[in-house]
């Protein structure tokens, strides 16, 4: 409750809890400690750990065989054998294998920059809105203590019979009115600030500084290119890779080589005077095992040629609807800037006109059913300035999210 009270005190009174930070610092902040990009590194450091599993030799193989009637032969009978045995695959299998797993490895860091963008445009999206709220407390704030000068008016011109007690009530309706709206403006600001430091996965109840103003005329959004988007990237590192697969699928239609080596015993012959009598034998093998009637490389080509076409098909699409997501992010950000000039200027005319109302209060009787009026439109523009100026700030992120 305590943490409650301190945080209203902060919004309501304008105080200042902690060292200021900008939107860049909470960028850092959350790049950091983003739980998401830690996973997809994680993933990016495995898929490389996996590179080095490659290139190995298959397990060695050993055999040791003893016959229970042993073979006769010229120099004794054999006794015992044993042999080991290795393959190898045909040359430049190692070489394809390794480059596959290198360039799957590779497509793991696309997803961590990826992952980098979301979180940075969600921090972006939900710093401007914590900004339009922090923007509409204090334009509440000016206009309830606008209302209460009014009030005051109107009890003055009361007892000179100058005013109405309906003309008090109006202006402490509207008074109340807004003093309701900040309260739930605070708690949205509660919400978004709490729901910010969760975005950078620190203590929720932190204070969370924001811009006193943003000023539309400070962004500059050229012209954009989708291009170098990490999605794209990403599905042209998948077609080199699908190359590399079938570079290794045609080697693994080569033969594989197996190399050997037979020990046999041989007892003596007893009683004989033969030469090499109980010689052991030792025998050196080589074998190949040749893919003649397997055809299951043709089918593994065609799949990948299938994926290949997919990706392009895939990144056709992607292409498309980031492109779409480009206009309608330009298209929102002209609007916004139009609504931005059209408030301002709304707001001087209507400030113009206040300001010619209150003259008459100090020759004659005020209408003052006119002037709350007069505030509530131009409570009406100032909200509609900050509402657009949020709304281009956020379309220049969508444009960073999707060119940078």
């Amino acid at each position: 409750m305590k943490v409650k009270i301190l945080i209203i005190s902060s919004i309501l009174l304008g105080v200042t809890l902690s060292n200021a930070q900008t939107l860049d610092d909470y960028l850092a902040i959350a790049k950091t400690n983003s739980s998401e990009v830690k996973i997809s590194t994680y993933e990016y450091e495995i898929a490389k750990e996996k590179v080095l599993e490659i290139g190995n030799n298959t397990n060695t193989s050993f055999n040791f065989g003893y016959f229970i009637q042993s073979p006769e032969t010229r120099v004794g009978p054999q006794v015992a054998m044993g042999g080991i045995r290795q393959e190898f695959p045909w040359f430049g299998t190692k070489n394809a294998e390794r480059e596959v797993a290198k360039s799957n490895a590779d497509v793991w860091q696309y997803n961590v920059e990826l992952s980098e963008r979301d979180v940075l445009y969600k921090v972006k999206e939900a710093y401007y809105s914590l900004y339009e709220k922090q923007a509409i407390m204090d334009i509440l704030k000016e206009n309830k203590q606008i209302l209460m000068s009014y009030e005051n008016m109107a009890l003055a011109a009361l007892e000179n019979n100058k005013a109405t007690f309906s003309d008090v009530s109006l202006i402490r309706v509207q008074k109340n009115e807004l003093h309701r709206k900040m309260f739930q403006n605070f708690n949205e600001i509660e919400a978004l600030s709490k729901n910010f430091n969760r975005l950078l996965q620190q203590d929720i109840n932190k204070i969370v500084n924001v811009a006193d103003s943003l000023n539309v005329t400070d962004i500059l959004i050229g012209k954009k290119e989708i291009n170098q988007h990490p999605s794209l990237e990403k599905m042209d590192h998948l077609n080199e890779a699908l190359n590399y697969e079938n570079e290794l699928v045609n080697k693994e239609n080569t033969p594989i080589i197996e190399l050997g080596l037979d020990y046999i015993l041989v007892n003596e012959i007893d009683n004989v005077d033969i030469a090499d009598n109980g010689k052991d034998i030792i025998l050196p093998t080589v074998s190949f095992s040749i893919p003649i009637f397997n055809k299951e490389h043709k089918s593994k080509n065609n799949q990948i040629k299938i994926k290949q076409d997919q990706i392009i098909s895939e990144k056709i699409n992607q292409m498309r609807l980031l492109e779409m997501a480009l206009e309608e992010a330009l298209l929102s950000f002209d609007n916004s800037v139009l609504s931005v000039v059209a408030a301002q200027k709304n707001k001087e005319e209507i400030q113009h006109a206040i300001n010619i109302n209150l003259k008459a209060y100090e020759t004659g009787i005020l209408n003052y059913n006119n002037i709350v009026g007069l505030q509530l439109q131009k409570i009406k523009y100032q909200l509609m300035e900050i509402t657009a100026t949020k709304n281009a700030y956020i379309a220049k992120a969508t444009t960073e999210y999707l060119t940078n």
